[in-house]
């Protein structure tokens, strides 16, 4: 299955590949890929309805909500981010749905939906991309955050294609919403059923759309960089934000997603480039890594 998943990633991928599949953590069969319980079946993760949310991480975040847009802060890792996932975003976007990247407005037309969005710094990106986003978030506080600095954004204040609201994607779900592109950045390492936020996810996506996902690898440079060196020695993620248990492999990634309905399209690694300060996009998938996946488009029986 590991070599499967592998193999999987070097012919879907577009632009960045894996340097090494060899430095993906393995996974041995069956109970290997029920690490932690993920992979455990009930029926309710099987309808893709199963709560994810953990209570405890989204306090954790509201109570250092007032802190989302000090780009010297906690959050300034995040911001620096936006200088890899936006561009990714934008170009698997366009690609999926065959659309010219440059422009102003590339995603102009698409309605997308960002899960987790905490005080909004990738959804404001989104947004000026033209595409209309509906950014949510389990913590209320870090939505009110959100909407307080959308009024100061020049860029967006006079438009009405960025909403917000305190909600759940499993909420989202049962009223019966869809969209062309669902984006979860830096969420799946925080909740507490991964394969059934991956379903929640696909079940978000209409037929043909496109999932996007970024997440932390499980390895040992993620454990040094993205944690004792980021948390622990320059602060620049909020200490005891990350649970190295909890990030997700590759292929880890790629399994729950395929066992959502869901098939890798590309996949890039993210890394941090002294030079600039700033976060680009790298083959390495070592540390911090995103990937576009693509939902079957129906059957013409189905249209």
């Amino acid at each position: 299955m590991a070599s499967g998943i592998a193999q999987r990633l070097w012919r879907h991928a577009d632009w960045s590949l894996a340097k090494s599949c060899s430095k993906w953590t393995p996974l041995g069969g069956a109970s290997a890929r029920r690490r932690s319980g993920w992979f455990s079946t009930t029926s309710e993760e099987a309808s893709g309805t199963a709560r994810s949310v953990d209570a405890k991480e989204v306090a954790k975040f509201a109570a250092m909500a007032d802190e989302w847009w000090d780009t010297a802060g906690p959050y300034g890792a995040l911001h620096r981010l936006n200088y890899a996932r936006s561009p990714f975003i934008r170009m698997a976007v366009c690609d999926h749905y065959g659309k010219a990247s440059t422009g102003r407005r590339p995603l102009e037309g698409l309605s997308l939906v960002e899960v987790g969005c905490g005080g909004g710094i990738l959804s404001e990106s989104l947004a000026v991309m033209g595409s209309d986003v509906k950014a949510i978030d389990a913590a209320e506080e870090s939505v009110q955050v959100a909407k307080k600095h959308l009024k100061r954004n020049a860029l967006l204040r006079s438009r009405t294609n960025l909403t917000y609201e305190a909600t759940t994607a499993e909420s989202l779900v049962e009223k019966g919403e869809a969209y062309d592109v669902v984006v979860s950045s830096e969420v799946v390492e925080h909740v507490l059923d991964p394969p059934g936020f991956c379903k929640t996810l696909s079940n978000l996506c209409k037929p043909g759309g496109l999932v996007v996902m970024s997440t932390l690898n499980r390895t040992l440079w993620s454990y040094s960089l993205a944690i004792v060196a980021a948390e622990r020695i320059l602060g620049m993620a909020p200490r005891g934000a990350h649970d190295w248990d909890q990030f997700v492999t590759p292929e880890e990634l790629c399994i729950m997603c395929e066992d959502a309905g869901l098939e890798l399209g590309s996949i890039s690694g993210m890394r941090w480039s002294v030079p600039k300060g700033q976060f680009e996009l790298t083959k390495d998938l070592s540390v911090n890594y995103i990937a576009a996946f693509r939902k079957e488009p129906p059957r013409q029986d189905e249209t």
